[in-house]
């Protein structure tokens, strides 16, 4: 099956034969209805030769001939099961039947197959953004309908009310979204959506426009789903009333055209982390990020147009958002990024980054959010640096892999270690977090089908390090009322990343945990810089942490569990963490020899105390 052409370009009205003609054209590809009838389908292009042959001239209607073409498949699968059914159930097959019944259910499987690649691909895909008038277009086929469908896990359920709260409590709610949720995803400023709120109070909303009606249910929704504890309790269900009455304006404000657009589904993006069961965040940035890149928003304008600072801030401060949701989800997914570094050339200083669309904004909040806007860009910026070296590129393997992690691992600590004190708990232990995860990610990275993952021990020690942590940092983020709002399904993904590496470093590592000693790092060349430093925590008893690391991790679990519902893995590793505990309780009960000092570790190092925060510098 031929994928749908992913080039972009302006549509056009009718192609050259169909404008001379003057008669209806309807743009289809690779060639109008009008040619294909008339047996002059290889002369169908258009007139200007800015839109040569072979370019798309309608995203749309290149999609709709490729369901045109699964329709007939669909059709012909529909003829060959019925003359299957004729057969009857007991009618006898030799051999060579069964063998081409087999060959239909392959075939079968592959027309499924085929069909689910095609709605897996919309993602992926480029979206005409360009486009504002598709030629063809039905009622049954839209752009919103197509993000939607591609996009959704479950039904949104038939709640009862879906009414607005009163203004004051809708004030407070946005209050909690702009003092924790902005921080970190700055997609709609204070203006515009104080802007929405007024419009939709004001007069029984008779002066709101659909985009208002959006950007406060949204907003509502995210802050709402932020402050629920458990899957299912008031906030949960409050968050989605409020989504399945935005939703009703999803095709007014889905517009691939519009930068506005664009900001409508980064606030479903948002949404989609905090609900993983009703829609899936992976779909919605792929959609968000290709239409960012249709539009040009990921190059700075040239000097020539002249934009005001309000919308060169716009498009900047939409492209910092498509560009931390799409690495962090594609990340923790473990997938690639949507578009690479080397295709943007935005400018990423605090100047040219603002979270607010106007200037007379400058108190503390917008200082703060700024701050964290820049610092998190950062962040990113070195996280996608060796993802994409490491882990998505096709050139040669790196010759001096362990280096290349060394050097990003240092990177990551200094940028966490030159945080601005501006940026206070809770939101600097989730950075801490995202910090953590990036560097046992980069230690121990996901290995293909028949790989063997090879980590020093240096490398295990840092990761053992690392993972305890990480889990006792997310412990204190789940459990404090402040930190929990910053949690979203990507922490199931990242915790059980987490949890399987530390889970095979306790298996196979459990010399560098019984003993007191550090391992030496890798020689590397001198020129090369130091090694990376393990925490000062490292020279406590290990057991101990190694046993409240799996406790705790099993308690993050649970909490995670809790908030977004079942998780695919953590059932495997809530029992492999058990196991772990007993075979840890197993030897500890046990005097572990220290070759060193003759004496047991416990013992030895038991009235030791040191700062976790600290590291050796070597």
């Amino acid at each position: 099956m031929d994928a749908p052409p992913l080039r972009v370009s302006r549509p056009v009205s009718a192609c050259s034969r169909c404008r001379s003609a003057k008669i209806k054209c309807d743009g289809k590809l690779p060639a109008c209805t009008a040619c294909r009838k008339s047996g002059r389908a290889d002369e169908c292009f258009s007139a200007n030769d800015q839109f040569a042959k072979g370019k798309e001239r309608s995203y749309v209607a290149s999609l709709e001939s490729h369901v045109e073409r699964l329709q007939k498949e669909i059709a012909q699968a529909k003829v060959r099961n019925n003359s299957v059914n004729m057969l009857g159930p007991h009618v006898w097959r030799s051999k060579s039947s069964d063998a081409s019944m087999g060959g239909i259910g392959r075939t079968r499987r592959k027309e499924a197959s085929d069909v689910d690649d095609l709605l897996a691909d919309f993602g992926f895909l480029s979206v005409n953004a360009t486009a504002r008038d598709f030629h063809g277009f039905t009622q049954e086929v839209s752009f919103a309908r197509l993000v939607l469908s591609t996009s959704s896990n479950e039904e949104m359920p038939q709640l009862s009310s879906a009414n607005l709260p009163s203004r004051e409590a809708a004030h407070r709610i946005v209050e909690h979204y702009y003092k924790h949720l902005f921080l970190v995803y700055p997609i709609l400023s204070e203006v515009a959506l104080y802007g929405s709120l007024d419009a939709v109070y004001q007069q029984g909303g008779s002066f709101a426009t659909q985009m208002d009606h959006w950007n406060l249910r949204m907003v509502l929704a995210i802050a709402l789903a932020s402050l629920s504890r458990s899957k299912g309790d008031s906030q949960y269900q409050d968050a989605v009333r409020h989504v399945s009455a935005a939703l009703e304006h999803v095709e007014a404000v889905f517009q691939p055209g519009s930068v506005l657009g664009i900001r409508a589904i980064l606030l479903l993006v948002h949404y989609a982390l905090l609900d993983p069961s009703h829609f899936r965040s992976w779909y919605l940035i792929g959609v968000a990020s290709r239409a960012m890149v249709d539009l040009g928003l990921h190059q700075d304008p040239p000097e020539e147009l002249r934009l005001k600072d309000s919308q060169l801030q716009l498009r900047r401060c939409l492209f910092y958002c498509v560009y931390v949701l799409d690495r962090a989800i594609s990340i923790s997914n473990v997938r690639a990024f949507s578009f690479t570094d080397d295709s943007a050339s935005v400018s990423s200083s605090s100047e040219s980054i603002s979270v607010s669309s106007s200037t007379t904004l400058a108190d503390q909040t917008s200082i703060r959010s700024t701050n964290a806007v820049t610092q998190t860009l950062k962040f990113w910026q070195i996280q996608s640096t060796w993802y994409q070296a490491l882990l998505q590129s096709n050139r040669e393997a790196v010759k001096q892999p362990w280096q290349t992690r060394s050097n990003s691992l240092h990177d990551m600590l200094a940028w966490y270690e030159a945080l601005p004190t501006s940026i206070a708990n809770p939101l600097r232990n989730v950075l801490r977090c995202e910090m953590l995860f990036g560097s046992i990610l980069l230690i121990s990275p996901p290995q293909k089908a028949g790989d063997v993952c090879k980590v020093c021990r240096y490398g295990q020690a840092l990761l053992f390090e690392y993972a305890v942590e990480y889990v006792e940092t997310m412990q204190i983020i789940c459990e404090s009322g402040h930190g929990f709002p910053f949690c979203t399904s990507l922490d199931i993904l990242r915790v059980s990343y987490t949890a399987r590496s530390f889970l095979d470093i306790l298996q196979e590592s459990f010399d560098y945990i019984s003993l007191s000693t550090i391992p030496e790092p890798p020689l590397s060349p001198p020129c090369e810089g130091r090694p990376p430093p393990l925490p000062i925590a490292a020279a406590e008893p290990k057991l101990d942490r190694a046993i409240a690391g799996v406790q705790r991790m099993i308690n993050v679990m649970n909490l995670l569990e809790g908030r977004f519902g079942n998780a695919a893995n953590f059932g495997n590793l809530r029992a492999d963490g058990a196991s772990a505990l007993q075979n840890l309780h197993t030897r500890g009960s046990r005097p572990s020899w220290d070759p060193l000092h003759g004496t047991s570790y416990i013992s030895s190092l038991g009235s030791l105390s040191f700062q976790p925060l600290e590291y050796y510098r070597g």
